[in-house]
């Protein structure tokens, strides 16, 4: 099974905080979009085995794909599937993330007749002051409108993601509560990260910002972590929450969590990131120089070629930002490499002193109120040359 992500690189305007691939310019989007379904054609060209490969789960991330009309999302999605000989209904999760300012009653029926079936939300915040400090586009109330139309018109799987550890007057409990009170079944939430070259870190250059203290993202992260679990959500990888379905289980990325397993995904458009087999590849994270690219048939991108160690690291990683955690029975089958092998000291060190537990029989994790710091652990696990 194999995950297919396409990667709309296209923004209103730009968040402050944000080093993601993207562009406020759009006019070319036409153009883009028809780069990307033929980008597949010639995934598939140089590399028949996407051909064998059972897509299961798409998600169209970017940048804003809602940002895009009706007719060039469904041009986009129809061209690509059919360049892989695959229909919309095989998949069993189509998620799109969109952002409130774009949620239509128009836009939104467009996306359920094209065959989304989840909408992952672009919220960051309910507090408004904190919106226009982050330069996003829309207001609290907005955002909460336009999930209760989407929710109205058939849309049963939302997630949204929120941003903890900002510097400002907001009220992290309150957005917490606003979220849950929504009818969303799954929620993701990251720590505010300053970023060479964005905005936000320009001012932290220059002394007009100050970042939030680690404690306080520690903390926030911390009564994140303490209310969902009183709600009765599952905290089932670092930075996402998943609630409790009627009948069984929970309300779990498909998408996501099959990339954390180690999956191989295709990935297309502008600074998409794509693996399979032993081989991970990265588009040229510029819209002209792709589509030029495209236009003469040419896959402009970087590969490597993941050695056993490199995929055991990435397991490792992975792993341990789940609840599910790492076997190391698992990982020597997978990659020929055991934690205990590549150093038994590191290994000992950490079940001994707790940063890792065995939470099942062969598994292992780090305790939950340990995750915020999780990669320090991961990361003394690594197999170095």
């Amino acid at each position: 099974m194999a995950g297919l992500y396409l990667h709309v690189p296209f923004c209103r305007q730009a968040c402050h905080y944000c080093d993601f691939h993207f562009s406020t310019q759009t006019k070319h989007m036409a153009d883009l979009v028809a780069a990307m379904v033929q980008e597949t054609r010639l995934r598939v060209s140089s590399e028949p085995r996407w051909k064998d490969q059972p897509f299961t789960t798409l998600y169209l991330g970017g940048g804003t794909p809602s940002i895009l009309p009706p007719d060039l999302l469904q041009h986009l999605v129809s061209g690509v599937l059919e360049a892989l000989g695959q229909p919309v209904t095989d998949f069993r999760e189509v998620t799109l993330e969109a952002n409130p300012e774009d949620m239509t009653e128009t836009q939104i029926q467009a996306w359920v007749e094209l065959g989304v079936t989840r909408l992952s939300l672009g919220v960051q915040s309910f507090h408004n002051d904190t919106l226009t400090w982050m330069n996003r586009a829309h207001t609290g109330v907005q955002a909460e409108r336009a999930i209760h139309l989407a929710h109205e018109l058939g849309v049963k799987a939302m997630t949204l993601d929120l941003i903890y550890g900002v510097p400002t007057s907001r009220s992290w409990d309150n957005d917490i509560a606003r979220a849950i009170a929504l009818p969303i079944q799954h929620l993701s939430a990251y720590a505010l990260t300053v970023e060479p070259g964005t905005v936000l870190g320009t001012r932290v250059e220059r002394g007009a910002e100050q970042p939030t203290p680690d404690a306080r993202t520690a903390e926030e992260y911390q009564r994140l972590c303490d209310t969902m679990a009183e709600q009765g959500w599952s905290h089932y990888e670092t930075s996402n929450w998943a609630a409790p379905k009627p009948d069984q289980g929970h309300h779990t990325s498909q998408h996501n969590s099959a990339y954390w397993s180690g999956a191989p995904y295709l990935a297309l458009g502008p600074g998409a990131h794509g693996f399979l087999g032993s081989v991970r590849y990265a588009n040229v994270s510029n819209n002209p120089r792709y589509i030029q690219a495209i236009q003469q048939e040419t896959l402009l991108d970087e590969r490597e070629k993941l050695t056993a160690r490199d995929r055991y690291n990435e397991l490792v990683m992975t792993g341990l930002r789940t609840a599910q955690g790492i076997s190391p029975e698992k990982l020597h089958s997978a990659t020929g490499v055991r934690p205990h092998d590549v150093d038994a000291e590191a290994w000992t060190q950490a079940l001994g002193d707790g940063r890792l537990v065995e939470h099942q029989p062969g598994w292992f994790r780090i305790p939950e109120p340990n995750w915020i710091t999780g990669d320090q652990v991961a990361s003394s696990l690594f197999a170095l040359d």
